[in-house]
């Protein structure tokens, strides 16, 4: 990939005015997620701290204020691989290199999951996200076991 695009790319942490505007591209991936339940959630996390159990990324254009991708983050402990980066609701919408914004989120993860102190990553990929999958493998992910969910509420289905 071209280098000068991938510096094109800008990835960093949430804040409180990408609530709003990313709610499009996280419901594009959800469309049962509502306003509400988004809003709870990401203004939870821009709260907490740096280096806080869990995260957003957000990945934009450089000088472009509007977000064209995101992933949702959070500090796991595993009795296997000890502290690990759980990796979720990877989205990149645009419409020209959809590609470029995935590579930036998964180099800038891996970064982020060296400074954390992560082991290692693990990212829970939905099983219709081939193209998310695929830009993991190339970074060196692997996989390793299933996810299987069961939903609890009668809301939640």
């Amino acid at each position: 990939m071209d280098k000068r695009a991938q510096q094109r790319m800008v990835v960093q942490p949430m804040q409180i005015g990408d609530v709003r505007p990313l709610f499009p591209l996280v419901q594009a991936q959800d469309a049962g997620l509502t306003w509400l339940r988004w809003q709870s959630y990401a203004k939870r996390v821009v709260r907490s701290k740096l280096g806080a159990r869990e995260g957003i990324l957000v990945a934009r254009r450089s000088g472009h204020a509007l977000p064209c991708g995101a992933v949702c983050y959070r500090i796991d402990r595993d009795l296997r691989f000890g502290r690990i980066l759980t990796v979720e609701h990877v989205i990149a919408l645009d419409l020209l290199y959809p590609q470029l914004v995935r590579s930036a989120l998964t180099a800038a993860l891996e970064r982020l999951a060296v400074e954390l102190g992560c082991d290692i990553i693990r990212s829970i990929v939905p099983a219709n996200e081939a193209e998310v999958a695929e830009e993991l493998r190339r970074a060196g992910h692997s996989e390793d076991g299933r996810t299987l969910t069961k939903h609890c509420r009668p809301d939640t289905l």
